[in-house]
């Protein structure tokens, strides 16, 4: 009986081993499309871009990269099939870059199904907006930096880090066009000499591009998402407190355990109050100043300043008739009769509503001098 077991549990493993080898692939026969690039030319055909690594001995050039006219991802394939000395795969694709003028055509995004229908494709590349042609970017080599593909996640990685852009996938990429208490917002870069994360970009519920948020109110709109994570610095302007030794104004300082709690509300319209609670640690002070006795001066200077660059945002947000924040998530859990009505309307009901923002801040340190 016990030789019958072993002999079963061997013939199960062996089947294992054997399954895993039956349409295995060596690497050098495969072309790993590690960035994939979407543009139109100047008679509006779609070109589609590819940057594989080439893992031959005998090359010199470490990556290859194509360009080629197509209908659709899927036909690019075979175009680049044509030309790579491997067969061109999605599944390691870490960068795709989508030219802004692809992302303000209507149904851009049915591009992108290849990757979400087919199972041997991955979801976790980043999708980043070009401001300019895709393929300066795809065919840029630079030698100080790793290859492009490294390079680029690299880049995304460290200035979401910062919250200097947003960091959206594929995957997040999909559910924010799914979901309707909210619009599309992905991380944008251009070439000028090298390449430079701008910003973000943000898109409409068709997934159309609207506006970009620079560096700076980026950070405004990861606060107002109630994104946690990484680092929020600002550099603040304090004229009251330099003007009496005629010295620069600049106070730099730095968020921590910040807590934004949203309100939301129906009169006629939809009214939403974000309350903005977080502790700063003075990094930078750029005059002469008694913290210590002026803390609630210095932390009233901020909250206006910080309101105002809120609201300049969210105006900004209003006028595209688009919904980064996130807001129509709120209105469907606390407001959801009213919801249910303009849900396929949200963004125009959004530009009419009254959004107030409300910022407190508390000195929690000064650094590791007075």
């Amino acid at each position: 009986m016990k030789r019958i077991v072993v002999l079963w549990c061997f013939m199960i493993a062996a089947a294992a081993i054997l399954a895993g080898c039956f349409d295995q692939t060596k690497i050098e026969d495969v072309t790993l499309a590690l960035i994939v690039g979407i543009d139109v030319d100047d008679k509006n055909r779609t070109v589609v871009y590819e940057s594989s690594p080439v893992f031959h001995k005998e090359a010199k050039d470490k990556e290859e990269k194509y360009g080629v006219h197509a209908i659709t991802l899927r036909r690019s394939r075979d175009k680049f099939d044509l030309m790579a000395m491997g067969l061109a795969t999605g599944s390691k694709t870490r960068a795709i870059l989508v030219s802004k003028k692809v992302m303000e055509q209507p149904d851009w995004s049915n591009y992108l199904d290849l990757y979400m229908r087919d199972a041997k494709n991955t979801v976790t590349s980043y999708l980043i907006a070009v401001d300019g042609s895709v393929s300066d970017i795809v065919f840029f080599s630079p030698k100080d930096k790793p290859r492009l593909p490294l390079y680029l996640v690299k880049l995304i990685r460290t200035a979401s880090m910062r919250n200097l852009t947003v960091n959206t996938t594929l995957r997040d990429f999909h559910r924010q066009m799914l979901e309707p208490g909210l619009t599309p917002y992905v991380a944008e870069l251009k070439k000028d000499g090298k390449i430079k994360i701008t910003g973000t970009a943000l898109l409409d519920e068709q997934g159309r591009y609207k506006l970009s948020l620079d560096e700076r109110e980026n950070r405004l709109l990861r606060i107002l998402q109630n994104h946690k994570d990484g680092d929020y610095s600002f550099t603040l302007s304090m004229p009251e407190a330099a003007a009496k030794k005629g010295k620069m104004d600049k106070l730099s300082v730095t968020g921590h355990r910040i807590k934004t709690k949203t309100k939301v509300k129906h009169e006629d319209k939809f009214i939403f109050d974000i309350d903005v609670k977080m502790s700063v640690i003075i990094s930078e002070r750029l005059f002469p100043a008694n913290v210590r006795s002026n803390a609630a001066a210095l932390e009233k200077e901020m909250n206006k300043q910080l309101e105002a660059r809120f609201a300049k945002l969210v105006g900004k947000i209003q006028k595209a008739r688009i919904d980064p924040i996130g807001l129509g998530l709120y209105a469907r859990a606390y407001a959801y009769p009213e919801w249910k009505k303009v849900q396929n309307r949200w963004g125009d009901v959004l530009s009419e509503a009254e959004i107030r923002v409300k910022v407190k801040t508390r000195i929690a340190g000064m650094g590791t001098i007075k």
